[in-house]
Protein backbone atom coordinates (compact mmCIF):
# COMPACT_ATOMS: atom_id res chain seq x y z
CA UNK A 1 0.00 0.00 0.00
CA UNK A 2 3.03 2.39 0.79
CA UNK A 3 4.37 1.98 -2.42
CA UNK A 4 1.27 2.47 -3.95
CA UNK A 5 0.34 5.45 -2.66
CA UNK A 6 3.96 7.06 -2.99
CA UNK A 7 3.76 5.71 -6.68
CA UNK A 8 0.33 7.65 -7.21
CA UNK A 9 1.66 10.75 -5.32
CA UNK A 10 4.97 10.95 -7.87
CA UNK A 11 2.87 10.50 -10.93
CA UNK A 12 0.13 13.47 -9.42
CA UNK A 13 3.73 15.51 -8.94
CA UNK A 14 5.14 14.65 -12.32
CA UNK A 15 1.76 16.08 -13.72
CA UNK A 16 1.90 19.28 -11.85
CA UNK A 17 5.54 19.63 -12.55
CA UNK A 18 5.17 19.00 -16.13
CA UNK A 19 5.91 22.26 -17.95
CA UNK A 20 4.35 21.00 -21.44
CA UNK A 21 1.06 19.77 -19.74
CA UNK A 22 0.86 22.98 -18.32
CA UNK A 23 1.39 25.18 -21.96
CA UNK A 24 -1.46 22.54 -22.68
CA UNK A 25 -4.08 23.35 -20.34
CA UNK A 26 -3.15 27.39 -20.88
CA UNK A 27 -3.28 26.59 -24.96
CA UNK A 28 -6.94 24.71 -24.48
CA UNK A 29 -9.30 27.52 -25.14
CA UNK A 30 -7.17 29.16 -28.18
CA UNK A 31 -7.60 25.93 -29.74
CA UNK A 32 -10.83 25.73 -28.54
CA UNK A 33 -11.56 29.22 -30.34
CA UNK A 34 -9.82 28.70 -33.62
CA UNK A 35 -11.51 25.87 -34.01
CA UNK A 36 -14.66 27.90 -33.80
CA UNK A 37 -13.18 30.47 -35.96
CA UNK A 38 -11.75 28.61 -38.71
CA UNK A 39 -13.44 25.22 -38.93
CA UNK A 40 -16.57 25.28 -37.42
CA UNK A 41 -17.53 28.83 -37.89
CA UNK A 42 -19.39 29.18 -34.52
CA UNK A 43 -21.23 32.37 -33.60
CA UNK A 44 -18.34 32.71 -30.39
CA UNK A 45 -17.45 36.55 -29.48
CA UNK A 46 -14.58 35.87 -30.57
CA UNK A 47 -13.04 40.04 -29.85
CA UNK A 48 -14.29 40.16 -25.95
CA UNK A 49 -13.81 36.30 -25.33
CA UNK A 50 -9.94 36.58 -26.27
CA UNK A 51 -9.77 39.85 -24.60
CA UNK A 52 -11.23 38.88 -20.96
CA UNK A 53 -8.61 35.71 -21.23
CA UNK A 54 -5.95 37.77 -21.56
CA UNK A 55 -7.14 40.01 -18.62
CA UNK A 56 -7.38 37.19 -16.47
CA UNK A 57 -4.21 35.72 -17.03
CA UNK A 58 -2.21 39.15 -16.87
CA UNK A 59 -4.20 39.46 -13.42
CA UNK A 60 -3.01 36.40 -11.96
CA UNK A 61 0.71 37.23 -13.42
CA UNK A 62 0.77 40.15 -11.59
CA UNK A 63 -0.96 39.05 -8.33
CA UNK A 64 1.93 36.29 -7.78
CA UNK A 65 4.49 38.71 -6.43
CA UNK A 66 2.28 40.57 -3.67
CA UNK A 67 1.19 37.47 -3.17
CA UNK A 68 4.28 35.71 -1.91
CA UNK A 69 4.85 39.21 0.21
CA UNK A 70 1.74 38.13 1.39
CA UNK A 71 1.92 34.81 2.32
CA UNK A 72 5.59 33.42 1.51
CA UNK A 73 6.88 31.55 -1.20
CA UNK A 74 5.14 29.62 -3.52
CA UNK A 75 8.05 28.64 -5.97
CA UNK A 76 5.55 27.02 -8.38
CA UNK A 77 3.28 29.79 -9.47
CA UNK A 78 6.71 31.71 -9.35
CA UNK A 79 8.62 29.52 -11.58
CA UNK A 80 5.12 29.86 -14.12
CA UNK A 81 4.82 33.38 -14.15
CA UNK A 82 6.70 33.99 -17.12
CA UNK A 83 4.34 31.24 -18.83
CA UNK A 84 1.15 33.44 -17.47
CA UNK A 85 2.25 36.23 -19.01
CA UNK A 86 3.41 35.18 -22.35
CA UNK A 87 0.04 33.11 -22.40
CA UNK A 88 -1.43 36.63 -22.00
CA UNK A 89 0.32 38.30 -24.68
CA UNK A 90 -0.88 35.31 -26.79
CA UNK A 91 -4.53 35.64 -26.18
CA UNK A 92 -4.28 39.58 -26.58
CA UNK A 93 -2.66 39.06 -30.12
CA UNK A 94 -5.62 36.56 -30.86
CA UNK A 95 -7.84 39.44 -29.26
CA UNK A 96 -5.95 42.01 -31.68
CA UNK A 97 -6.24 39.41 -34.99
CA UNK A 98 -10.04 39.30 -34.50
CA UNK A 99 -10.89 42.49 -34.09
CA UNK A 100 -8.83 43.37 -37.29
CA UNK A 101 -10.81 40.59 -39.40
CA UNK A 102 -13.98 42.30 -38.63
CA UNK A 103 -11.88 45.81 -39.39
CA UNK A 104 -11.52 47.64 -42.61
CA UNK A 105 -8.86 50.47 -43.17
CA UNK A 106 -10.69 53.07 -42.37
CA UNK A 107 -11.75 51.76 -38.91
CA UNK A 108 -8.14 50.96 -38.22
CA UNK A 109 -7.19 54.06 -38.88
CA UNK A 110 -9.54 56.12 -36.81
CA UNK A 111 -9.22 53.59 -34.07
CA UNK A 112 -5.98 55.74 -33.31
CA UNK A 113 -8.56 58.63 -32.68
CA UNK A 114 -10.46 57.10 -30.00
CA UNK A 115 -9.27 57.44 -26.69
CA UNK A 116 -10.96 53.81 -25.57
CA UNK A 117 -9.13 51.87 -28.77
CA UNK A 118 -5.87 54.04 -28.21
CA UNK A 119 -5.13 53.04 -24.83
CA UNK A 120 -4.93 49.17 -25.99
CA UNK A 121 -2.72 50.06 -29.18
CA UNK A 122 -0.06 51.48 -26.76
CA UNK A 123 -0.90 48.38 -23.88
CA UNK A 124 -0.28 45.99 -27.19
CA UNK A 125 2.96 48.47 -27.90
CA UNK A 126 4.12 48.15 -24.43
CA UNK A 127 3.67 44.06 -24.21
CA UNK A 128 5.26 43.20 -27.30
CA UNK A 129 8.37 44.73 -25.88
CA UNK A 130 8.10 42.83 -22.83
CA UNK A 131 7.20 39.34 -24.53
CA UNK A 132 9.99 39.66 -26.83
CA UNK A 133 11.98 40.30 -23.79
CA UNK A 134 10.37 37.59 -21.84
CA UNK A 135 13.36 34.87 -22.63
CA UNK A 136 16.40 34.14 -20.75
CA UNK A 137 18.38 35.06 -23.08
CA UNK A 138 17.55 38.56 -22.83
CA UNK A 139 17.53 38.09 -18.99
CA UNK A 140 21.07 37.40 -19.79
CA UNK A 141 21.73 40.12 -21.88
CA UNK A 142 19.97 42.58 -20.31
CA UNK A 143 21.36 42.08 -16.91
CA UNK A 144 19.87 44.24 -14.35
CA UNK A 145 18.25 46.23 -16.89
CA UNK A 146 16.22 43.29 -17.75
CA UNK A 147 13.97 43.78 -13.98
CA UNK A 148 13.63 47.64 -15.10
CA UNK A 149 12.11 46.85 -18.29
CA UNK A 150 9.93 44.44 -16.86
CA UNK A 151 8.27 46.81 -14.57
CA UNK A 152 6.72 48.52 -17.44
CA UNK A 153 4.34 45.84 -17.41
CA UNK A 154 2.10 47.78 -14.85
CA UNK A 155 1.99 51.21 -16.77
CA UNK A 156 0.44 48.35 -19.73
CA UNK A 157 -2.00 46.63 -16.85
CA UNK A 158 -3.32 50.09 -16.07
CA UNK A 159 -4.39 50.46 -20.04
CA UNK A 160 -5.30 47.38 -20.47
CA UNK A 161 -7.78 47.53 -17.45
CA UNK A 162 -8.21 51.28 -19.03
CA UNK A 163 -9.05 49.94 -22.52
CA UNK A 164 -11.15 46.77 -20.75
CA UNK A 165 -14.12 48.88 -18.65
CA UNK A 166 -14.12 51.86 -21.57
CA UNK A 167 -14.87 48.98 -24.88
CA UNK A 168 -17.05 46.15 -22.58
CA UNK A 169 -20.75 46.22 -21.56
CA UNK A 170 -19.82 44.24 -18.34
CA UNK A 171 -17.70 47.39 -16.62
CA UNK A 172 -18.71 45.53 -12.91
CA UNK A 173 -17.17 41.90 -14.11
CA UNK A 174 -14.27 44.07 -15.01
CA UNK A 175 -14.02 45.60 -11.85
CA UNK A 176 -14.65 42.55 -9.99
CA UNK A 177 -12.22 40.50 -11.69
CA UNK A 178 -9.27 43.22 -11.26
CA UNK A 179 -10.27 44.20 -7.38
CA UNK A 180 -8.09 41.57 -5.86
CA UNK A 181 -4.56 42.47 -7.98
CA UNK A 182 -5.97 46.10 -6.98
CA UNK A 183 -6.74 45.43 -3.02
CA UNK A 184 -2.92 43.52 -3.24
CA UNK A 185 -1.06 46.49 -4.96
CA UNK A 186 -2.49 48.64 -2.76
CA UNK A 187 -1.16 46.31 0.38
CA UNK A 188 2.18 45.99 -1.21
CA UNK A 189 2.40 49.72 -1.13
CA UNK A 190 1.42 50.39 1.71
CA UNK A 191 3.62 48.08 2.97
CA UNK A 192 6.49 49.44 1.21
CA UNK A 193 5.83 53.17 2.29
CA UNK A 194 5.32 51.29 6.15
CA UNK A 195 8.98 50.27 5.40
CA UNK A 196 10.82 52.91 4.21
CA UNK A 197 9.13 54.93 6.97
CA UNK A 198 11.01 52.92 8.99
CA UNK A 199 14.50 53.55 7.86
Amino acid sequence: MGNSSGGQQGFVRSLVDNVYLFWLILSLPALYILAQFFVLHGRVPFVPLTGEISGWLLIVTMMITPLMLLVGPLPWLKSRRRYLGVASFGYACLHLFFWLTGANLGVLLRSFERFDILVGWIAMGLFVLLAVTSNDSSVKALGTKWKALQRWIYPAAVLTFVHWVMTTDKIAWAVIYCLPLMVLSLWRIARARTRMSRV
